[in-house]
């Protein structure tokens, strides 16, 4: 056969069974190293590996914004106007007596509508203490009453009174200084100078 000429020669029986032999026992030794197949197939297999438990790890939770801080709107404690009775402290009878019944007629008068509550404050204060300076004894200051609305509800409409605040902070002003120590007392005023919208004030005579 010459060098160029390469023909292949297909194998015979005998050599194809001894090539089946020697690679199955070679696959087999292989597969029992890996698989750690015993001996003797009879024998109980042996106990398991412990599988080591990992502790479960929680899962974060999520970002919880905190609630906002309630907000409550601050309102200053009212100063209790004293009804006028025939014996007021403060005032002789005959006093208390014409101004119950609006028989007196005030020596000066405020009227504070449509004012802030800062230029009433001031307007105030000027008035008491100019009213003082000139010898009057009562003065009348209007706030007004408030407004009065009405609103529907789950049973309908209702009436609501939203009290003003002048009506509610001049009596609070008049019991501070500097006109706390110019004044008498303060008082509702007749409904013949405007009853629940204005007030009495009386004064302190001036030193």
């Amino acid at each position: 056969m010459s060098g160029g000429d390469r023909r292949t020669r297909r194998a015979t029986e005998q050599e194809l069974s001894l090539w089946r032999a020697v690679n199955s026992d070679t696959v087999l030794s292989r597969i029992r190293a890996k698989v750690q197949v015993p001996d003797n197939p009879d024998a109980k297999p042996g106990p398991l590996p412990r599988i080591r438990q990992v502790p479960a790890v929680e899962a974060p939770r999520p970002f919880a914004r905190p609630a906002p801080p309630v907000l409550t709107r601050f309102t200053p404690k009212p100063v209790d106007v004293e009804p006028l009775r025939d014996i007021t402290p403060g005032l002789d009878r005959r006093t208390a007596r014409s101004l119950r019944r609006g028989e007196r007629d005030p020596d000066g008068r405020l009227d504070l509508h449509g004012m802030t509550a800062d230029r009433a404050h001031s307007a105030l204060n000027r008035f008491i203490l100019d009213s003082r300076t000139r010898g009057h004894r009562c003065v009348l200051v209007i706030t007004g009453k408030g407004r009065r609305y009405t609103r529907p509800s789950e049973s309908g409409f209702s009436m609501e009174h939203s009290e003003g605040v002048l009506r509610r902070d001049v009596p609070r002003w008049l019991a501070q200084p500097p006109l706390s120590g110019a004044t008498v007392g303060i008082y509702q005023a007749h409904r013949k100078h405007g009853g629940d919208g204005a007030l009495y004030v009386y004064l302190r005579k001036a030193k």
